[in-house]
């Protein structure tokens, strides 16, 4: 598995990145407390140290209309047409 791949944890954690981001949360702080995910768990997921556990990307889903294939392999095709433009214009920044 190489860093391109997309269920590679370096990929996971730029999707969770442009995700926090597209969702409007610029602190992790802040969207952790949203969620009710310890900071460092979070941080570990964002700087590639692990991949979500599946009751925390499961959280995700219920919540934001994720969907575990783009959590986890980075499919957007079953996303919210607005949160798709959003990921698309914050991967972009």
């Amino acid at each position: 598995m190489n860093d391109r791949d997309p269920t590679s944890v370096q990929m996971i954690a730029q999707r969770l990145i442009a995700t926090r981001l597209a969702l409007g949360f610029e602190s992790q702080v802040e969207f952790c407390r949203e969620i009710g995910v310890s900071y460092n768990t979070w941080n570990n997921y964002e700087n590639a140290r692990g991949r979500p556990k599946l009751d925390t990307a499961i959280e995700l889903c219920v919540r934001f209309n994720l969907t575990l294939d783009w959590i986890y392999m980075g499919d957007a095709s079953g996303l919210p047409h607005r949160l798709a433009q959003a990921l698309t214009a914050a991967r972009a920044s």
